[in-house]
């Protein structure tokens, strides 16, 4: 089991989707766990809104990249995901949310980790 702590920072090096976005950047990712299932690689945690006034209004997304290294050491980009939140998210709420990246060749990554991982609104 992975536990990681993101906090959601300027991430303008590898994005999944659109520059022109808003980030939202008073969230706070946590007990992130990776895993792979039948033909998917799983990435899931909890999402805190870390705000004492703001409520995070849908809708929202929450995306990463999915990374691979091989025995060379050299890293790879798989693809990356996003979910679409249709929830409010009030002033110090937490949200538990999975992110699938579908591949058929799944075995392939069994060491993936993610990266890139923002909360935004379009």
């Amino acid at each position: 089991m992975l536990f990681l702590f993101f906090g959601c920072d300027d991430t303008a090096s590898s994005l999944t989707g659109a520059e022109g976005v808003e980030e939202i950047d008073h969230v706070l990712f946590s007990n992130i766990e990776t895993s792979i299932t039948q033909n998917n690689l799983e990435a899931n945690g909890i999402i805190k809104n870390e705000s004492q006034t703001i409520t995070i209004t849908p809708p929202w997304y929450i995306e990463c990249q999915f990374y691979y290294q091989d025995l060379e050491g050299n890293t790879f980009l798989i693809g990356g995901e996003s979910v679409r939140i249709n929830n409010s998210l009030g002033p110090g709420i937490s949200l538990e949310w999975t992110l699938l990246h579908e591949s058929s060749s799944s075995d392939n990554y069994q060491n993936f980790t993610i990266n890139d991982l923002r909360a935004y609104k379009n």
